[in-house]
């Protein structure tokens, strides 16, 4: 389902941006990106936790300030839905949508591979959270978080209108855990966010 939808929300867009005649300007993408959490996921309880990753569309709108530089605002279109297991037992889980300012500079701005990075600030927003197995009966919650994000990437112009990014994109995000109101842990989620995206120039 969500690939179908992506791919008919692709075509009209691309539709869109190839009858749109704009050098600079406003931008934006649509695309579909894993959300993958970092290596270390905290601990709840004193356990150590295990995150899975989960894949979901993502769309950005920005502003090319002509040459270098560009910023934008990107964010999940959709929830990411993460499982918490400790040794191999799930014990809970969340949904999550990820969301970042930052500044990106454009090494070969009009080249047919033009790479960038860029840094700005980046919050993730948990929800939908429930107890599994072993805390099935638990009231189990865990708050919001933002910090440092930065982004590497590259856009392969299709033509002048419509490009393919390709990016990487990191965010620091450590979420404090209570277990029926009393602090337990934290889910330290620190999600690199990967894929491909369309874009567009209007």
């Amino acid at each position: 389902m969500r690939i179908s939808t992506l791919t008919t929300t692709l075509a009209l867009l691309c539709a869109f941006a190839a009858g749109s005649a704009s050098a600079e300007g406003f931008t934006g993408t649509l695309g579909y990106e894993n959300v993958n959490p970092s290596g270390n996921n905290g601990a709840i309880n004193g356990i150590n936790n295990d995150a899975d990753s989960d894949w979901g569309i993502t769309g950005s709108l920005g502003y090319d300030f002509g040459n270098h530089w560009s910023a934008d605002v990107w964010s999940g279109l959709s929830k990411y839905q993460h499982t918490i297991s400790q040794g191999g037992t799930d014990i809970a889980q969340v949904k999550e949508r990820p969301m970042a300012v930052t500044a990106n500079y454009h090494f070969m701005p009009g080249a047919k591979f033009n790479p960038y990075v860029g840094v700005g600030y980046g919050w993730v927003n948990v929800s939908d959270e429930k107890g599994v197995g072993p805390l099935a009966a638990n009231t189990v919650k865990a708050d919001n978080d933002s910090g440092l994000s930065y982004v590497i990437g590259a856009d392969v112009p299709l033509n002048d209108n419509v490009f393919v990014r390709g990016s990487a994109r990191h965010l620091d995000a450590n979420s404090d855990v209570t277990i029926d109101g009393a602090a337990a842990g934290n889910v330290k989620l620190d999600p690199w966010v990967y894929g491909l995206s369309v874009g567009f120039k209007f």
